[in-house]
């Protein structure tokens, strides 16, 4: 944190000794720490317009600067061929806590560079079907992070986690539930943590196991995460989203737009038309949508929580992004109203803090270490 009116001093001063007054002074910190508090190159940037060797001019903004120094500054010393370096009282730094406490924590170091501008971030949302695993923490810290820093700096982050709480895989997750509470094993696509196991015990004889196991795996992740210090404002469920009609609003919104077209029994959408090598299927020839129809309308709805949509998904979404962009773009929005943030390679082995045995994690054997 510069100290408020050193630029405007340094600037002052190169206009006192008939240079062009710099519209900014860069301040930046000495690569050694020896060498200071600041530094700037004001002397080096004046040097060719006055027709000056540099050093001479900070040689003559360090005298002027030391005869009256600005608040908290030291001492001003000159370093290689003109750059001008400053060094600080500890008076600074009371200062700086002084602030600090008057401001406090929703004050200190805010920024508004949003204007208060809605931002989306969704990160996370992972399969309700068991336990939160070393990934997703991962992803959890960075998604949180980036909401507060978005927060810090005057924009309104709205943190989103997308439940998946539909399709195949929770009728799985189900069935491998029923098979232990019967003492059997679980189908051979089923999941074979321990956890299925655990939870399975829990379950009550008169239970749903779609219904009761989706709110057990949501119970789990929400208080790990809440460990964490990472709560989300919406938890958004994929069946919610169908049975409210969002995806045939959608649907009908693209055909609106001319964007949308029937061919084989299908449904498509003119994903060519934004520069993708072949169309997409919105709705297959048996009448059930793809992924990308739900997704589409997600995105859609999300736009009521946010003016400007962040994403932070793992490395196995690569060919994701630029299918979503086109979306956002036959939805009317701007590409750039979606940033798409992909992580690197997944963990694919560590050694557990209570044992040496490599594990290489996968959704259906999931633990936390």
């Amino acid at each position: 944190m510069v100290p408020p009116g050193l630029a405007d001093a340094i600037a002052d001063a190169c206009a006192a000794l008939g240079l062009e007054r710099p519209a900014t002074v860069v301040l930046e910190r000495p690569r050694i720490a020896e060498h200071g508090d600041w530094s700037t190159n004001v002397a080096l940037a004046s040097a060719k317009a006055a027709g000056r060797s540099p050093r001479d001019i900070a040689l003559a903004l360090a005298e002027r600067l030391n005869a009256n120094p600005p608040p908290h500054v030291s001492k001003v010393e000159v370093a290689g061929p003109g750059f001008v370096n400053i060094r600080l009282h500890n008076s600074w730094l009371h200062e700086v806590l002084r602030i600090a406490l008057t401001e406090g924590d929703t004050g200190f170091g805010r920024l508004d560079l949003g204007g208060g501008q809605a931002i989306n971030v969704e990160f996370v949302s992972a399969n309700p079907t068991g336990p939160l695993h070393a990934g997703h923490g991962r992803w959890a810290a960075y998604g949180d992070s980036l909401a507060r820093v978005l927060e810090q700096c005057g924009y309104r982050p709205h943190r989103e986690f997308y439940v998946n709480d539909r399709g195949v895989q929770v009728e799985r997750y189900a069935a491998s539930l029923v098979a232990r509470k019967r003492g059997e094993e679980p189908p051979a696509d089923g999941y074979m943590g321990a956890y299925i196991t655990e939870w399975a015990a829990e379950m009550p004889d008169d239970a749903d196991p779609i219904e009761w196991g989706l709110e057990r795996a949501h119970v789990y992740q929400r208080d790990t995460l809440a460990s964490m210090g990472v709560v989300f404002d919406t938890w958004f469920s994929e069946r919610a989203l169908v049975a409210g009609g969002v995806v045939e609003a959608t649907l009908a919104d693209l055909r609106a737009t001319g964007h949308v077209y029937d061919a084989d029994g299908a449904v498509w959408l003119r994903t060519t038309e934004f520069g993708e090598d072949k169309d997409r299927v919105l709705v297959k020839s048996d009448g059930e949508p793809t992924y990308f129809l739900p997704d589409i309308a997600y995105h859609r709805d999300k736009f009521n929580r946010g003016e400007h949509l962040i994403n932070v998904l793992g490395a196995d979404h690569h060919g994701y992004a630029p299918r979503m962009k086109v979306a956002v773009l036959a939805l009317g929005h701007d590409a750039a109203d979606l940033e798409i943030i992909i992580g690197n390679e997944p963990v694919t082995s560590w050694n557990c803090a209570t044992s040496s045995t490599k594990w290489v994690p996968t959704p259906r054997a999931s633990r936390i270490c």
